[in-house]
């Protein structure tokens, strides 16, 4: 479990480290996901299951790469709107948009902690964002919109990567990582599309990059992916909780986020909402 805890609160500083590296959106992507996705290829090679990211695998990582993609086009563009904290916060709704999609379109029956958590999302949703919503920038109001959209393209990544993962049969961490390597490669490809420099502007930019692919993507997700199978199920989605929690508390301490208890009122509803709506049966 310990290592588990340690991925969450690892996984916790990706905003961070997106907002430090100061270099555009798509990116800080390529390299979060090009190093990170070869940095578990590094581990897979020391696990001696290397071989495992077969052309098989490759195929079938494609569709999740491109949900992937979309996921984080969307997610690094909140986080420069909105900060670190809320980016994260709405992209972890991603519980309660696979729940509804697993309910409307895979026909799963609906949970009573699932019917709970909908309202208290909203409610959520309604005082982090909503209450104050004529006041807020129409660039601010952009980026609430991406951090929802983050939540649904990482639901249906999720759904994706679950169905690839059943067909290809192999190590969760063999597909994450060629999932990684697609996906830094889609977004290398829109960076050049538009025009955007991969210079890496100073030291501070090349270290938050530095641990942003290889400590949080590469680190961070494989103890979780490791630790998630020595966890009791009741206790994952608890502990998963961390990341969005933690990473309003980073905003806080480090960019000097302006709250207020109303805010803060919602941010609890909403952490609630999440808890609830991951203990629903499992897909």
């Amino acid at each position: 479990m310990t290592g588990f805890i340690v991925g969450a609160v690892i996984i916790s500083f990706s905003s961070v480290m997106v907002k430090l590296a100061n270099v555009p959106p798509d990116v800080a992507g390529f390299y979060r996901l090009t190093v990170g996705g070869l940095g578990m290829a590094v581990i897979l090679w020391r696990l001696g299951k290397l071989r495992q990211m077969t052309p098989h695998v490759w195929r079938w990582s494609l569709v999740s790469a491109l949900f992937f993609a979309a996921d984080f086009y969307c997610w690094h563009r909140a986080i420069g709107l909105v900060g670190p904290g809320l980016a994260t916060m709405l992209a972890n709704f991603q519980v309660i948009a696979l729940a509804a999609v697993s309910v409307l379109f895979l026909k799963e029956r609906v949970s009573r902690p699932f019917l709970l958590a909908i309202p208290m999302a909203l409610a959520g949703l309604y005082l982090m964002v909503g209450v104050s919503w004529a006041s807020f920038t129409p660039d601010f109001r952009l980026g609430v919109v991406y951090g929802l959209f983050t939540a649904l393209f990482y639901a249906l990544y999720l759904l994706a990567l679950k169905f690839s993962l059943s067909r290809a049969g192999v190590d969760p961490l063999a597909m994450a990582g060629s999932v990684a390597l697609i996906t830094g490669l889609m977004l290398g490809g829109l960076a050049l599309g538009r025009g955007d420099s991969f210079a890496i502007p100073d030291t501070r930019s090349l270290a938050a990059l530095a641990v942003l692919a290889l400590v949080c993507h590469a680190v961070g997700w494989y103890l979780i992916t490791r630790g998630i199978q020595q966890v009791r199920t009741s206790l994952v989605g608890l502990i998963l909780l961390l990341q969005p929690t933690l990473s309003y508390v980073w905003d806080i301490l480090f960019f000097g986020k302006p709250t207020s208890p109303v805010e803060l009122t919602g941010v609890v509803l909403a952490l609630a909402a999440i808890y609830l709506g991951s203990l629903r049966r499992p897909l």
